[in-house]
This record gives C-alpha cells, structure tokens and sequence, in this order.
C-alpha cells in the first residue's frame, strides 16, 4: 500500500511539473513579455512583436485570448527583456535608461496605418518623424521625443543636455560624436 501511495504522489508530481511548463513556455512566436495600456494597467502573459508590417505587437494573455495593439493602443510593451515605448503610433526600443535621460531607436512605421477606436475606423495615422533605425533622445524634464541625426547632433545636444556644460563642449568641440550617441548619454546621466 505504502508502495502505491508513493507511486500515486509521484505520479501526481509528475503531472504539475508537466502542466507548470506548459503554462510557463510562449506560444509559438511568442516570447514571455507585457504590455501597459493607456490607462497604465499592466498585463502580463506572451508577447509577438508585428513592427515591420503592421507597427503593432499581439499579446495573449492566461486565458489564450490574443489581441493586437498598435502604437496608439498602448504605451508599452516589454519583449523578452526588451523594452520598447510607443510614441505617435510608432514603437521605439530603449536602448539606454537613466535618471536624465534615455535614447531610444525606432523601430517601426505607422505612417499610412489605420487608426481604430475600438472596431471604428477613425484616422490614419502620420506616424512619427525620423525613419526605421534612427535614435531620439527623451529627457526627464520633458515627454517628448527628439530625433538625433549626424546633421543635428550638435544641436540636440547642447539644446537637451545643455545643464551640463561637459557634454555640450565635448559635443561642440566634437570630442564626442554622433557616433558615440550612447556614450553621450551614459556621460549626461552622470553629469551632476
């Protein structure tokens, strides 16, 4: 007897580890991740990014139910670890955070997308300035995004960063260049 006991508690073990991983494991192309709406509720469940055709993410929650978001839909969505924002309809991918400052590059198109106000159509969309790959900087003192090019670098800079006169004399000087826009960051975020 005490045999089958602990057979059928095995057994049993058995059974919950199988359906915990089932639960844990992303549907097929999908990756563990969340979205915020616009009113700051969070969901947690399964994430599959849809940027380069439709500039929307589909999140399945608990239940399986799969729904898709555009830019517009939500304020952000985390993929795999990975952070992206969404600003005028496009999503942009965080690429370095800190209490000043972040710098963000963008990842989708939304201009020409539809826009929807639950099942009614009620726009389309002009998306955002800047194309697919460019890098814009937010400040904490502001909300919006600012597009940071090899033209305008300078300028950006000494405008957005501009209390901390290190950064926009290296900039001038060209100590610091476009090309290290990460870099130029970091150094803002420390800049006391």
């Amino acid at each position: 007897m005490k045999h089958v006991l602990s057979l059928a508690l095995f057994s049993l073990c058995l059974v919950l580890i199988a359906n915990t991983n089932s639960l844990a494991q992303a549907p097929a192309g999908f990756k563990t991740g969340y979205i915020i709406l616009n009113d700051n509720t969070r969901k947690e469940g399964f994430v599959k990014e849809n940027f380069k055709s439709k500039a929307a993410v589909i999140f399945q929650d608990a239940d399986g139910k799969k729904t898709a978001y555009s830019g517009n839909d939500i304020k952000e969505t985390g993929i795999d670890g990975i952070t992206y924002i969404s600003y005028s309809s496009d999503f942009f991918k965080l690429v370095s955070s800190g209490a000043k400052a972040s710098l963000f590059q963008k990842v989708t198109d939304a201009s020409g997308q539809i826009i929807f106000n639950g099942s009614e159509a009620v726009g389309v969309s002009s998306g955002s300035e800047g194309g697919i790959k460019d890098f814009f900087i937010r400040t904490s003192k502001e909300n919006s995004l600012h597009l940071v090019t090899k033209k305008n670098f300078q300028s950006v800079i000494s405008t957005y960063c501009g209390d901390c006169p290190s950064v926009t004399e290296s900039a001038n000087n060209k100590t610091i260049t476009y090309e290290k826009l990460q870099e130029v960051i970091q150094l803002y975020n420390e800049c006391k």
